[in-house]
């Protein structure tokens, strides 16, 4: 009998001290023994609003020890406080942080920290910072966002103004990047990264089409959740999936060429091609 698939492996740290007072914090022996496996440096931390921040590892006698940029997230944090890390593969890491209240915390603190350093901007793959920067995510750790103005192929007049992104001649449209886990790939829904949706797509619920180059056109379903504020594609992307033999690790990434009908069309990279 096969053993059930119980999500991504993750640890807890229950906040102590010298955690808050040395700016370090180590990650447990077990956890390291059975998946610290070429995990690159520095590692990749998202917040559940998407807020990211790498944090930088050193080693010390077999331990594994979170250091640089570790305090700008441990000043938000007191003792007692619970931080829950789940590894996503590659550099990337999702964490949760649950207060004494046991509750989850109000992540926009992060969202004030990320606007009082100004840094709002894109970051390439290639750039090195130890910064805050925003890229909003879904189910995945790697989902890239771009702040660009939006021309509609159809109608750059677009009824809604916060969809209204432009009407220059190349001026780039708006997009974001999904990276494929194992539910994304083979599942039936995904969550819209939530900034783009919210300057894009505002509260929109209903059908969009997605395609890839010149290929037939495929319907999904978009779902708007008023209680969290966030886009979900509900029907529709499990026969795309498919149809193109998406797997877990695989990037799509999605360009709105169209506001009505909410069209994207979409490129696929191979994660072998990576």
């Amino acid at each position: 009998m096969s053993s059930l698939y119980c999500g991504p492996p993750k640890f807890f740290k229950i906040i102590q001290n010298h955690e808050l007072q040395n700016h370090e914090l180590r990650v447990p022996k077990k956890f390291v023994e059975k998946h610290w496996k070429s995990i690159p440096n520095p590692a990749v931390i998202t917040f559940p609003n998407g807020i990211q921040q790498k944090l930088f590892w050193v080693k010390l006698e077999g331990d594994i020890w979170f250091q640089k940029n570790w305090e700008k997230i441990a000043k938000f944090l007191k003792f007692g406080y619970v931080v829950v890390f789940k590894y996503m593969g590659g550099s990337c890491f999702q964490l949760e942080i649950f207060g004494l209240n046991s509750l989850e915390i109000d992540y926009s603190i992060f969202i004030d920290q990320v606007k009082r350093e100004a840094e709002f901007e894109e970051v390439s793959d290639d750039t090195v910072t130890d910064k805050w920067y925003l890229i909003p995510v879904t189910d995945t750790t790697e989902q890239k966002f771009s702040r660009t103005k939006f021309v509609d192929e159809t109608n750059a007049a677009c009824t809604s103004q916060r969809r209204k992104r432009g009407t220059k001649r190349g001026v780039t449209n708006p997009s974001f990047e999904l990276l494929l886990t194992k539910t994304s790939a083979h599942g039936y829904l995904f969550r819209i990264p939530c900034e783009f949706s919210r300057t894009y797509m505002e509260d929109y619920e209903g059908i969009a089409f997605i395609r890839v180059g010149e290929d037939r056109t495929w319907k999904i379903k978009v779902k708007y959740d008023s209680v969290r504020d966030f886009s979900v594609v509900n029907s529709g992307w499990q026969p795309f999936s498919k149809k193109y033999n998406l797997q877990t690790g695989d990037v799509c990434k999605f360009v709105m060429t169209r506001s009505e009908p909410l069209s994207f069309t979409i490129t696929i990279t191979r994660a072998r091609e990576e």
